[in-house]
């Protein structure tokens, strides 16, 4: 099993943060930086996951790019869009799960 180097792009660091703000609204920030810190570890697990995860058949995910694979987190709400280039995986996009439209 290969491992990856994981790169993630300044954009979804602004999705991070506006999901962040999300959860503020509606609850305690102790709950917006707790999810933060999960969705992160979800992230980081790209670097072992990625080569098992295919390509995306989704328009709505290729979009972010022509070989993008997806990764749906624990809680199912969010996907995270990635692709690999050589020894990295360069995670292009955090939507909402229910975003994923042919």
């Amino acid at each position: 099993m290969k491992e990856y180097k994981v790169k993630i792009l300044d954009s979804v660091f602004v999705d991070i943060d506006s999901i962040a703000n999300f959860i503020l609204s509606v609850s305690t920030p102790e709950h917006a930086l707790s999810y933060t810190r999960q969705l992160g570890a979800e992230i980081m697990t790209l670097s072992y996951l990625a080569d098992v995860i295919p390509e995306s058949r989704w328009l709505s995910v290729k979009k972010y790019h022509p070989h993008a694979k997806q990764m749906r987190t624990r809680n199912r709400r969010l996907t995270i869009i990635f692709h690999i280039e050589g020894d990295t995986v360069i995670v292009d996009k955090i939507i909402a799960s229910s975003n994923i439209v042919s």
